[in-house]
């Protein structure tokens, strides 16, 4: 069980590392253990209110991320398309 809390740590460090890189106004996130894949639900602004999205999530890609450029680049990618419709910081009116 030691290891799923360590697991659960790193991967909510990195997935909140990727998704201040994406740059998202406003948001709320989990990251949640499940057998095989796990699950991020993202709740974000959107120009309506705000949305939730849910995903699976490769945890051993995710952990990766935090020191693979081309994890993080892929993630980066596949996460960027599936927030699309989210707020992001430079979408603030002056």
């Amino acid at each position: 069980m030691a290891g799923l809390g360590a697991d659960l740590e790193g991967a909510t460090e990195a997935a909140s590392a990727l998704l201040k890189e994406l740059g998202l106004e406003a948001y709320l996130f989990a990251i949640e253990p499940r057998e095989g894949d796990w699950e991020l639900k993202l709740e974000c602004a959107v120009k309506e209110g705000w949305q939730t999205v849910t995903l699976s999530v490769d945890i051993r890609l995710l952990l990766a991320s935090r020191t693979d450029s081309d994890a993080r680049a892929r993630l980066l990618r596949s996460w960027g398309a599936k927030f699309a419709a989210c707020l992001r910081s430079t979408d603030r009116e002056p």
